[in-house]
């Protein structure tokens, strides 16, 4: 009985550009702790508005831009 090939993920082999882009990713988000953090400084609103668009691109990226690996028409049909 043959086995089947197990499938691969899409970030199987991308070590290296899977951390960095892991590191970039936490930055954003760590940048957006702290902006929110920057109220008494700058002003609420400001550090509101900041804040909320360092937290959306550290999700918006990775899960639209960066995890559509998969969703090309191509790739979909070659199984």
């Amino acid at each position: 009985m043959a086995t089947p090939k197990q499938r691969s993920h899409s970030g199987e082999g991308h070590l290296v550009s899977n951390i960095i882009t892991f590191v970039i990713m936490m930055v954003l988000f760590c940048a957006s702790l702290v902006a929110f953090g920057l109220e008494p400084q700058i002003g609420a609103i400001p550090a509101f508005g900041i804040g909320l668009l360092l937290f959306a691109l550290a999700f918006f990226i990775p899960k639209e831009i960066l995890g559509r690996s998969d969703s090309h028409e191509e790739l979909n049909t070659s199984r």
